[in-house]
């Protein structure tokens, strides 16, 4: 008869490949490329906040599934609702525990496009590192935000989405989107996401 233990991590981890948008792991492998109009619909809450703590820590209700467990100060509610105080719980994908709490330990502010949590109290950023933005300065302090993948990809056909569903975006949203793969700025990347999530209700 199968471990209970390990048919309730089968069972999990089927439920974690439905919320990722096609992602097969978290690192070394490949996940489905997604725009930020895909984040946006994806996502159930978008928040920008400071990385207050991550730690590994046992799924509370199955101790062999490994997860870390992120709590964000809440300084900015782009999509969704939240308080001051976000806490949520990742399943580890990696093996190698590290990677995982790498990605959040020490990150500082961030902007973070989240699934809806599932049964198990479990979620994870839509399309994992793509939907896991760091916000951080330039040379000028200008604030920018890039995500696990450097921006690849992220505002393919955006702009033409935007448009045919009768969103108005913003000059400086436009030109970010217009712009190639890189950093992009803060107040232009905030407007188009709410633009984008305004348009999703």
């Amino acid at each position: 008869m199968p471990n209970p233990a390990l048919r309730a991590a089968a069972v999990c981890l089927l439920l974690l490949l439905g919320l990722a948008v096609q992602v097969p792991a978290q690192s070394g492998g490949s996940t489905a490329q997604a725009d930020l109009d895909q984040l946006v619909q994806t996502a159930q809450n978008i928040v920008r906040g400071q990385v207050v703590s991550a730690r590994i820590e046992p799924h509370p209700q199955f101790p062999n599934l490994k997860t870390v467990l992120i709590t964000v100060s809440v300084s900015k509610v782009l999509k969704g609702t939240a308080g001051p105080t976000l806490t949520f719980r990742q399943f580890v994908w990696d093996a190698r525990e590290g990677s995982a709490l790498a990605a959040y330990k020490g990150a500082g502010e961030m902007i973070l496009f989240l699934n809806p949590v599932s049964q198990y109290g479990l979620t994870s950023p839509v399309g994992l590192e793509q939907g896991r933005f760091r916000v951080m300065r330039d040379e000028k302090g200008g604030r920018f935000v890039v995500n696990g993948r450097g921006n690849f990809g992220l505002f393919n056909q955006v702009s033409e989405k935007a448009a045919e569903r009768g969103v108005t975006l913003s000059k400086p949203t436009l030109q970010m989107l217009a712009g190639a793969t890189g950093k992009a700025s803060l107040e232009a990347f905030e407007q188009a996401v709410q633009s984008l999530a305004g348009a999703s209700k």
